[in-house]
């Protein structure tokens, strides 16, 4: 059990990859914080990590706002004693009001850029202190292969997932000296249920963008996760694994 007697918060965790990252750190030992702003299918994830032997809140956070984001990991610490991990999967695109940038409205820029990047900001802000204290910790932050591809009517997202990566490089440097891992996992093309209610066309092309042919599932995203917030990556820092199937940066097909 890798996570035996450690608490670990997941925010997006109610849905998603977030989900299969709290239920499999949750089976490998942790103790799990959801926070999310979907109360309904955070407490239901609550109840299957229970279900494992193991303890789970649900607290319902806003990302975007750093005075919800304060308030959970206090409480955190207050309930279940301790941070040991953090994972950001909260984030995303506007896909219902994505446009080509020239016809973009500022809106939708301050939404995506405020949800993942300083949605990613502010929870990283807010348990540096308890780490630093402790003298440990892993930092998992969620990018995507969006970060290095070019994709048309996702400037913003394009934008948001490369500053995360900017932004994990440069917290590592900031913590290394304080036995405190910060790395980033950067996604392609996955199974999520955003991307099932894409177009069939958009479902397909994605598929045929991997060297796969295949959408990557939540839990092998989940693998490399658990994997940069246990031990075993002790001596991994500020660096940013893609599980993307070479989707749009090697592969073009034979």
């Amino acid at each position: 059990m890798r996570f035996e007697g450690r608490v670990a918060i997941v925010t997006g965790g109610s849905s998603g990859i977030g989900k299969a990252v709290a239920l499999g750190l949750a089976k490998d030992g942790a103790d799990l914080a959801i926070a999310d702003i979907n109360s309904e299918q955070g407490k239901q994830v609550c109840k299957e990590i229970e279900a494992t032997g193991r303890r789970a809140v649900f607290i319902p956070t806003d990302v975007r706002k750093s005075d919800q984001v304060n308030r959970m990991v206090d409480g955190v610490v207050y309930r279940l004693g301790r941070v040991d991990v953090l994972v950001n999967c909260a984030g995303g695109s506007a896909r219902g009001r994505a446009a080509l940038f020239h016809e973009s409205v500022e809106d939708v820029w301050d939404y995506v850029i405020e949800l993942n990047l300083k949605g990613t900001r502010n929870c990283c802000r807010a348990v540096v202190g308890p780490m630093m204290r402790q003298r440990s910790g892993k930092i998992v932050n969620i990018g995507s292969n969006a970060a290095r591809a070019a994709f048309a009517k996702s400037v913003e997202y394009c934008t948001a997932k490369a500053g995360i990566l900017s932004f994990t490089r440069a917290l590592a440097a900031e913590l290394v000296g304080y036995g405190i891992n910060v790395n980033s996992v950067s996604p392609g093309p996955t199974d999520t249920i955003a991307m099932q209610s894409s177009s069939m066309d958009l479902l397909e092309q994605r598929k045929r963008s991997t060297g796969f042919g295949r959408l990557a599932t939540v839990e092998e995203v989940a693998n490399a996760v658990a994997f940069l917030a246990s031990d075993e990556a002790s001596f991994i820092t500020g660096q940013d694994y893609a599980v993307c199937g070479l989707a749009n940066l090697v592969w073009r097909g034979l």
